[in-house]
């Protein structure tokens, strides 16, 4: 019988708009089209190259394995591990045959994978694309009243880079490697393949040393991070044989000659001087020896963040050592000067120089550094290597948690980690938006613009995924592309006369105020990358309005928050006094009344500083659930049967402030909308 298929994409498509925003062309460029992503049956992350739907879903109860070779044990442990997801039994007697076939036209990463009425076929060059055919099988069967069914579809898939990474630092905060096994996991589900393990860091070096056991004593490490804590070689070979058996290469970085205090603390000698050099050069001889190339090809050696005075002979000194290893080398861009054989890392965009190199982007990629619901945005937004000559190899998220935890895994909850995986895996995958404009680093697309609408298809996949995959576990993101606010600034010896009436009045006036889309606005981002007024000064303040409509009279959970503060450093404006909702003087009111803040547990606290880098005291104070928008108890908002009015004040105080608020119903169908608006009402 001749099956019908409903084609939703060709070969790649390249799909350019050109949008007007602030008078200024704009040009947008991406892999598919919104309709497209509206209209496929599965929301597939990343997606594929190319894909053609079929019209239906069938049962998928059992199934048989074929294969022209002997399949790899993790590729066969891989499919029965996904078929236990969703109870498929492996039955000789199934009529439901998967089918693996080695084609060598196929990309090494790459494969083919057709899913019929009662054929599974896979074709792929090796094991990898053989793994990530499974992971786009695990997201193509789904679960409906006990029965698990699966969508028929026929995939062309590749990936677009090489390196498709994630960071961590444990050199901070030590990560047992159960917990390391369980981002490894994450990660392998969407198909990113490079794990770039932080290994050392100022408090402590966490690598076995059997020529310097003094590097892992715990009398050498600070106090407060885990000291003595470390890995032993067979617990590094055994994390690296894990992640190698989910297609993960594992990059080790021993930072150097920089974030170094505790080996100078162990040793008596800072890394650059010639005695320094000896013992790392026995260091690394060792690390070798234990981690062969076959397990290890590639080392990250740091070098960022330091000035000595021999950098070129510090420098050439270590690659040649890694080298004679053979290993390939990658530093950290800006950092010392190195040969062009030797790949950057990129975290500063006016050090993109125009070389010949091998590079990674990991510019404005730390989960750390931003609010879930802009950052999610912004690594959308971000073309990964724009503006470089280099050869980039792709890109690496970043998780930097510089301050204490108290507990492992506290970085989870405290940074929006899975929102930020899985998006990611989107862009390394697909290279899709391959142009947008900068304002999308600190904003959400305005309505209206081809830029929201592709924004708000991508938005229904991570919400889908949240709740299909990560029900219970933290997951800092809800839809927000809907949601609409009109915005104005005013001198603050202004707003202190203005009455609630008079503000009103003033939004009426079209030429006042501008309109922003999303749960999280920033008037002003602390590094300067825009806001909706990139120019606003200490001493001003922004008002925000906007309208929800209710039903019926019913109460609400939002997330409410001012000043996000960056979980890297602990410098922002601290806690509120006890009644307030912000320590720069922000308010919100929802019809005319204040809405009651929370109860603090630690109120009035303030950081040492207000600009720069934390002070090393409070850089040890660990985060408290109620600094955070999203780790403390969401607010319960009262609502009226009708419309209801949001009206939030913003004050700036400090040109370092994050100057910023957010407003972020937690239920669905509720939508913020200025204009009163909503489905007709």
């Amino acid at each position: 019988m001749k099956k019908l298929f409903l084609t939703l994409f060709a070969s790649l498509l390249t799909f350019s708009l050109s949008t007007e925003l602030k008078g200024q062309n704009i040009n947008f460029e991406t892999n598919y089209s919104a309709e497209e992503l509206h209209a496929a049956p599965v929301k597939l992350i990343p997606y594929p190259q190319e894909v053609v739907w079929g019209l239906e879903m069938v049962n998928f109860l059992s199934f048989k394995v074929t294969s022209e070779n002997t399949l790899n044990k993790n590729i066969t442990s891989e499919l029965e591990r996904i078929c236990s997801e969703y109870g498929i039994e492996n039955s000789k007697h199934s009529k439901v045959t998967i089918k693996f076939i080695s084609d060598e036209e196929v990309p090494l990463e790459g494969y083919e994978l057709n899913v019929e009425k009662n054929k599974i076929t896979i074709k792929t060059s090796g094991d990898a694309g053989a793994f990530y055919a499974l992971q786009t099988l695990r997201q193509l069967i789904s679960n409906d009243k006990g029965k698990s069914r699966i969508q028929l579809c026929n995939i062309k898939d590749q990936p677009a880079f090489p390196i498709r990474g994630y960071m961590v630092d444990v050199g901070r905060n030590f990560q047992s490697i159960e917990l390391l096994k369980t981002q490894l996991d994450v990660m392998a589900n969407y198909k990113l393949n490079t794990f770039h393990w932080h290994l050392t860091d100022r408090p402590a070096w966490r690598i076995e040393s059997k020529a310097y056991p003094e590097l892992t004593g715990a009398e050498n490490h600070r106090p407060t991070r885990d000291p003595g804590a470390f890995y032993t070689y067979e617990e590094i070979r055994a994390l690296i044989l894990y992640a190698k058996d989910k297609h993960i290469q594992v990059i080790p970085e021993i930072d150097m000659p920089g974030h170094s205090d505790s080996f100078v603390t162990a040793t008596g000698h800072k890394m650059e001087s010639p005695e320094g050099m000896k013992i790392l050069e026995k260091v690394l001889n060792e690390f070798f020896d234990e981690v062969p190339k076959e397990l290890c090809p590639v080392i990250h050696i740091g070098s960022d963040e330091v000035r000595i005075e021999n950098p070129e002979v510090f420098i050439t000194k270590m690659v040649a050592i890694c080298e004679a290893n053979e290993r390939e080398v990658i530093i950290w861009n800006p950092g010392l000067p190195a040969n062009d054989n030797v790949i950057r890392q990129t975290w500063k965009p006016d050090h993109i120089e125009e070389k010949t190199y091998k590079e990674i982007d990991s510019w404005n990629n730390y989960i750390n550094n931003g609010d879930p619901f802009v950052h999610i945005s912004k690594l959308f937004f971000k073309p990964i290597g724009k503006g470089s000559t280099n050869k980039v190899q792709g890109g690496i998220l970043c998780m930097w948690h510089d301050v204490n935890l108290d507990k492992e895994d506290d970085f989870i909850r405290f940074n929006p980690l899975y929102p930020s995986m899985l998006t990611y895996a989107w862009k390394t995958w697909t290279h899709d938006v391959k142009t947008a404009s900068k304002e999308y680093l600190t904003k959400i697309p305005l309505s209206g613009t081809s830029e929201h609408t592709y924004f708000q298809a991508f938005e229904k996949y991570l919400i889908q995924h949240k709740e299909k995959y990560f029900a219970n576990k933290p997951f800092q993101y809800v839809e927000q592309s809907q949601n609409q606010w009109k915005l104005m600034k005013f001198a603050d010896s202004l707003a202190i006369e203005m009455t609630m009436n008079s503000i009103r009045e003033k939004f009426d006036q079209k030429d006042r105020y501008k309109l922003a889309n999303g749960n999280t606005i920033y008037v002003k981002d602390r590094f300067k990358l825009g806001g909706y007024y990139p120019d606003a000064q200490p001493g001003e303040t922004c008002f925000a309005l906007s309208y929800i409509y209710a039903e019926g009279e019913k109460e609400i959970s939002v997330w409410v928050g001012f000043e996000t503060p960056f979980r890297a450093n602990r410098v922002y404006g601290g806690m509120p006094d006890q009644g307030a909702w912000d320590a720069h003087g922000g308010d919100v009111w929802i019809n005319g009344e204040n809405l009651p803040a929370p109860e603090w547990k630690n109120p009035g606290w303030k950081p040492s500083k207000t600009s720069g880098w934390g002070n090393a005291d409070d850089q040890e104070i660990t985060w408290k659930d109620e600094e955070l928008y999203w780790t403390r108890e969401p607010v319960m908002v009262p609502l009226k049967k009708g419309w209801n009015e949001i009206l939030i004040k913003v004050p700036g105080t400090n040109a370092y402030q994050n100057w910023m608020f957010t407003f972020a119903p937690l239920e669905e169908n509720i939508v913020v909308n200025p204009f009163k608006a909503i489905n007709g009402k």
